[in-house]
């Protein structure tokens, strides 16, 4: 090996023993801390939107008064329960759309009356009920953000049943079952509040008015046989419910 071969093994020896020292020293030393994790970027949630279709439940009390073209009247008043089912647009602050409901009523009346007559007494009980109430009309209201304040405007169906039983010196035993379709129009008020972006409740008032209409009645004699007779009648309805929906696609 020649000199200048030995030369340089030897230069390269050394720098070698003097980097090992350095390396360990290096090692020693404190790491710098891993760079930290960058937060998320927040993203704000969409503005709520009563846009959609909804379904639900509702359940009130209604008073329903009815008179008829002889000045007789009575209050026929009782509770209602049933299901509701509807669609709402928003435009910025304004909300428009339609609901229908269909409930169960439980309006009654009943009348029990005595009369002398020439050859006896006549007693007859009269029993009026409603036994649905319906309406389906236009919604439109003022939307403050999770609040909806609204009015609405329509029309109103309900089904009317008269029975009567008693007995009367002339006309013997007496029974009569009337049944009667009647259709109105409907105005309200209410709000109505989204507890989340789905599930709303809502309390709302309705006056109904069903119009004058005139009503053949039959009544069933057990001596002279079936006797009809008209009525004019009036009926009107104030109604206070309550109601849950789901509304869907809500944001």
């Amino acid at each position: 090996m020649t000199g200048c071969h030995m030369k340089k093994l030897l230069t390269l020896a050394a720098v070698l023993a003097m980097s090992a020292p350095l390396t360990a020293f290096a090692a020693d030393l404190p790491q710098p801390p891993p760079p930290m994790p960058r937060a998320p970027a927040f993203v704000p949630p969409p503005p709520f939107t009563w846009t959609g279709f909804y379904v639900g439940v509702n359940g009130g009390y209604s008073w329903n008064n009815w008179t008829d073209g002889l000045g007789d009247s009575f209050n026929a008043n009782g509770g209602i329960a049933g299901g509701t089912i509807g669609f709402n647009y928003q435009w910025n602050w304004f909300v428009a759309g339609f609901e229908g409901d269909v409930d169960w009523a439980g309006n009654k009346f009943s009348q029990t009356q005595t009369d002398s007559e020439f050859g006896g007494t006549s007693v007859a009980t009269l029993n009026y009920k409603n036994n649905v109430l319906s309406t389906f009309a236009a919604r439109f209201g003022v939307a403050a953000d999770h609040a909806l304040f609204y009015g609405k405007a329509g029309g109103a169906w309900t089904q009317e049943k008269y029975t009567i039983s008693g007995t009367d010196p002339n006309f013997g035993t007496l029974s009569a079952s009337n049944s009667f379709d009647r259709l109105g129009w409907m105005v309200g008020a209410g709000v109505e509040y989204a507890f989340t972006n789905n599930l709303t409740a809502k309390i709302e008032y309705n006056y109904i008015n069903f119009g004058s209409d005139n009503q053949t009645l039959t009544l069933n004699t057990s001596t002279l046989g079936p006797l009809t007779g008209t009525i004019t009648s009036k009926p009107t309805m104030n109604v206070v419910k309550v109601g849950l929906n789901w509304l869907f696609n809500g944001s």
